[in-house]
């Protein structure tokens, strides 16, 4: 970070008395309902323990909580940040930056930026290899802000969901056999994942940036993780592909984690068969919804989840940045 410039705008993690200000000024931006939900969900899981905030970042000047930040670590040495937001009304990240040289050259760097320094620091001491920022649209303030810190536009995200009314009543009969993950199969699973990424179309530039055990480290944490939701596609004794699903019993969602068919098992409609399969086993789970996030830019798997009913219900810009 930074070493403290020579005025009165200081930047520090959030002590507990102003975590709940702090909080609500880091999502101000939302509206009320969401921002409070949002807030609400975070100080709940840190209560109990699930969720540490060493990541919420405060700017004070005369002691005043003027700006906040929130990020966050996640498994698979990856991360999510939210930009700064200030307690002036209505303004955005990146309106009060200086001019257009990077932060660390002025040492009196704007509270937006000087609050992206320490996020940045932490991610980098943290061992982090790659942050996102995820936005439903960004200001050319924004953009501004993103690109000074290296963060560069990925993708638009689709958000999927597939309602009860189009799972299959039955099994559905397919030509694929799945084998449920377990530690003796990891090595094939992580084989076939990585395979799966060969000429992917979702989200490419970010194929082998990461191991992949830190891949499969995200996936695993995405919401409850039951190996039993982990499958190997098999067709006539070979791995074809991957399923990976997790359970959200709070929202009452089965998430499609990630699928994917290895390059060379391309052009056979398995990809609809995993879908298929995917719906059936969130009505076996008893989840009225099964959802997911796809690459805009990827139309063949969008059109095979809209073939399987799927709709669209949200989309997100992300931005990313690797640390290395």
């Amino acid at each position: 970070m930074n070493p403290l410039p020579p005025d009165d705008l200081q930047i520090s993690s959030v002590p507990a008395a102003d975590r709940a200000a702090a909080l609500d000024l880091a999502f101000s931006h939302l509206d009320g309902d969401e921002s409070q939900r949002q807030v609400e969900s975070i100080m709940a899981d840190t209560a109990v323990g699930r969720l540490a905030l060493d990541g919420l970042f405060g700017a004070y000047r005369d002691g005043r909580l003027i700006g906040a930040l929130f990020a966050q670590l996640q498994a698979g040495r990856a991360a999510t940040l939210w930009l700064p937001r200030a307690a002036s009304p209505g303004r955005q990240p990146g309106d009060s930056a200086s001019n257009g040289s990077h932060p660390r050259a002025d040492a009196r760097g704007s509270p937006d930026d000087r609050l992206l320094d320490a996020a940045c620091d932490w991610f980098q001491r943290s061992g982090v290899r790659i942050a996102q920022v995820l936005l439903e649209s960004a200001s050319p303030a924004e953009e501004e802000l993103l690109s000074r810190w290296n963060f560069s536009y990925l993708a638009d995200l689709l958000y999927l969901v597939s309602l009860k009314e189009q799972f299959p009543a039955s099994q559905p009969v397919a030509p694929l056999d799945f084998e449920p993950y377990c530690e003796a199969n990891h090595e094939r699973l992580a084989r076939v994942v990585d395979a799966t990424y060969a000429g992917t179309r979702d989200c490419p530039a970010i194929n082998g940036v990461r191991h992949i055990d830190d891949v499969l480290a995200g996936y695993r944490a995405t919401g409850e993780f039951d190996p039993r939701r982990w499958l190997l596609a098999r067709q006539a004794g070979r791995d074809v592909g991957c399923l990976l699903l997790a359970d959200h019993p709070q929202h009452e969602n089965l998430e499609l984690v990630y699928m994917g068919v290895m390059a060379a098992e391309r052009g056979h409609g398995w990809g609809m068969h995993l879908a298929r399969h995917a719906q059936w086993m969130a009505r076996q789970a008893g989840r009225p919804r099964l959802v997911l996030a796809v690459d805009a830019a990827n139309e063949p798997a969008i059109a095979a989840y809209a073939a399987a009913g799927f709709q669209a219900w949200d989309r997100r810009r992300v931005y990313l940045r690797v640390f290395s």
